[in-house]
């Protein structure tokens, strides 16, 4: 019995001295692998023209998420994504324009792709285009509300 429990705790001494995050942890060469592999698929589509490939390969660009981080080539995507009816790309063509990420800040231009969102059905782009509003009017009551068919 007492070779039994010493036998035990010398695999358990073993054990433990070796790294036990070892188990844990995750081949990033596959992870990028396949995430390259989510660029490559959604590039081909995009090329084709699916909207929703379109969209989701100006987010990569601009997260840098399978590709290197690239903010012109995001603004780009996210154009053809929006020039093709897009929703989401929209709003986000009116945020690259209000922050000038990929593009020259410009006020005028913002205001234009947020109020097509806003027409799309996009309600996050409410709160933008009426922030928009106030920085190009000042002569905008703060207290007065936007509404959306005052912008159709």
């Amino acid at each position: 019995m007492k070779r039994v429990i010493l036998l035990l705790a010398l695999i358990t001494t073993i054990n433990l001295s070796a790294n036990p995050f070892n188990s844990f942890r995750v081949d990033t060469s596959r992870v990028q692998q396949q995430v390259s592999q989510k660029f490559l698929y959604a590039q081909r589509a995009a090329v084709q023209g699916n909207v929703h490939a379109q969209f989701d390969l100006a987010l990569m660009y601009a997260k840098g998420d399978g590709v290197q981080k690239n903010e012109r080539e995001a603004f780009k995507w996210f154009h053809k994504s929006a020039r093709n009816n897009h929703t989401e790309a929209k709003f986000y063509m009116g945020l690259s324009f209000a922050q000038g990420r990929g593009v020259k800040k410009q006020a005028q231009l913002a205001r234009y792709w947020f109020k097509l969102a806003v027409k799309a059905g996009h309600r996050e782009a409410i709160a933008h285009l009426a922030n928009i509003e106030r920085n190009l009017r000042p002569q905008y009551v703060r207290g007065q509300r936007i509404g959306i068919n005052s912008y159709k």
